[in-house]
């Protein structure tokens, strides 16, 4: 009896529960900011047709720290639908001119705003809605299609709307841009005179990271970024051309930002006229894409501009600068005293080996040097030697090394750490879409080391994804081989034997 009155107690209970559960707004009683984090994802246009919820709902859009327009989804709306491209651009920034004056006084810390392209008018009252809202952090995209340039004649008409009452918002000229931001990233964002540029990057107050991608600079010549507390700059450079235009920055590039901690540029070389002295750079990247033949001293400036740089990484023509084959008689390069990472793409020749050599001359405290080979279109052969090379002599420990399929001169360069590398205690060499010879890495046990012992793993990645290992662990009195396989002995035991045999043969 006990136990089904127990049971009959127990059910009531129960379904009452479910009644209430049913009822119940799980979604309105979550804690405040899981509702924020949860609406930041939608259009703002969606988070405003949340004030019809209920009398909770009513005022949490405008209190939200991150706000999201997309032009695109706005033009999805229904009441878009039967309107033309202007009208609803016009809608659009009606909207948007709305939303910040409705919004309460709080800060926006995030503000994602995309739209198809913008004109310099544009631009400014963006900017100028932003410092009103108090943003933190924007990104704006400007553009679907990046490999098209944004030129003037593909911009909308300016609308007759947007200019009303505009002079009783804000005007750009009298108030600091960036009053509050932090992070700025833009992306295919035209810029179409030097004006709009000088004002968004002269004086950018509190700025800590900023990002320019495939934005368009053709008609400035010169680009001033101020920003004493900027802590990570990412310019990629990488605007296409468009029917004879070059959408590219290719003018002249002033750096005050002497807190910089991280750069990255890719892109053309520009010239580097003047710079603060970055006494805090801990990793910077250089990747930029000419011919050898158009090496110039700007690339040097850029290269003095990050010389306090501690992680560097860099493209094969940057490695070709150094090259004494292009080089000026009389030359003199900046040392690297605080690089203790370097990272590179090389070209696998003559000229680029020599130009890596000086470099790492330059690089007198390195302790980590990671090499990607590539065979170019020329072709020439190269032969180790023995030579001082400072850091070779007391930092660098392990260097890694990868290659896709069969790369010239990649075993002379190996000798040549052998050789030359007094510390060196371990190299890593991957070869990808092509096995490895192993008679080839047996034949550097003649190599007079330069240290005690060094192991040189060698990995090949056929392309089915098939892994093949090989230690090879060079030493004073010879070579030893190991490997994962009983099969991978016995050839290895072969090619060692005939190796042996051609030696034996030529001497």
């Amino acid at each position: 009896m006990s136990c089904s009155h127990k049971k009959i107690k127990w059910s009531c209970p129960v379904s009452e529960q479910i009644l209430e559960e049913k009822s119940y707004d799980w979604l309105s009683n979550l804690p405040t900011d899981i509702l924020y984090h949860i609406l930041s994802f939608l259009d703002i246009t969606e988070v405003v047709k949340t004030t019809f919820l209920s009398r909770t709902w009513r005022d949490m859009w405008d209190s939200m720290p991150c706000f999201n327009f997309n032009f695109r989804d706005f033009c999805d709306q229904e009441h878009c639908l039967a309107l033309s491209y202007d009208e609803c651009l016009s809608k659009f920034w009606a909207f948007v001119k709305w939303t910040f004056i409705m919004k309460n006084s709080s800060p926006i810390c995030k503000l994602q705003f995309s739209c198809d392209y913008f004109d310099g008018y544009q631009l400014e009252l963006l900017f100028s809605l932003c410092a009103m809202g108090k943003v933190q952090e924007l990104e704006l995209i400007a553009g679907y299609e990046i490999e098209q340039c944004p030129l003037n004649w593909l911009v909308p008409k300016r609308v007759a709307a947007f200019t009303e009452n505009i002079s009783s918002l804000v005007k750009l000229q009298s108030f600091t841009v960036f009053g509050n931001l932090k992070t700025l990233h833009l992306v295919g964002v035209q810029f179409p005179d030097a004006y709009i540029a000088e004002k968004v990057f002269s004086d950018c107050g509190v700025l800590e990271n900023l990002s320019l991608e495939y934005c368009c600079f053709m008609m400035i010549k010169f680009l001033n970024i101020y920003a004493n507390k900027l802590r990570k700059l990412n310019f990629e450079n990488l605007g296409p051309g468009w029917w004879g235009y070059k959408c590219i920055f290719e003018g002249r590039l002033k750096l005050h930002t002497p807190n910089l901690v991280s750069f990255s540029y890719i892109g053309p070389v520009i010239q580097l006229c003047e710079f603060s002295d970055m006494l805090f750079l801990k990793h910077a990247s250089i990747i930029v894409h000419c011919n050898a033949t158009v090496l110039s001293p700007e690339l040097g400036a850029m290269g003095l501009g990050i010389h306090h740089v501690e992680e560097l990484s860099v493209s094969a023509a940057v490695i070709l600068y150094f090259s004494p084959a292009f080089g000026r008689p009389g030359r003199n390069f900046h040392p690297f005293g605080n690089l203790r990472c370097l990272k590179l793409d090389l070209e696998c020749t003559a000229v680029h080996i020599e130009g890596l050599i000086n470099l790492l001359q330059l690089s007198p405290n390195l302790e980590v040097l990671r090499i990607e080979l590539f065979q170019g279109w020329i072709i020439s052969g190269w032969e180790s030697r023995e030579m001082d090379v400072q850091f070779l002599s007391h930092n660098l420990k392990e260097i890694e090394i990868g290659a896709s399929h069969e790369v010239l001169n990649s075993v002379e360069l190996i000798k040549f750490f052998l050789q030359n590398g007094k510390s060196l205690e371990r190299i890593k060499f991957v070869q990808k879409y092509k096995k490895v010879n192993p008679e080839k890495f047996y034949a550097l046990h003649e190599v007079q080391l330069a240290s005690e012992a060094v192991s040189v793993y060698v990995t090949s990645i056929s392309a089915s994804g098939k892994r093949e290992f090989f230690e090879f662990i060079y030493g004073k009195c010879g070579v030893s081989v190991q490997t994962k396989t009983s099969k991978m002995k016995i050839r290895i035991r072969r090619s060692m034997r005939l190796a042996g045999k051609k030696a034996g043969g030529s001497s």
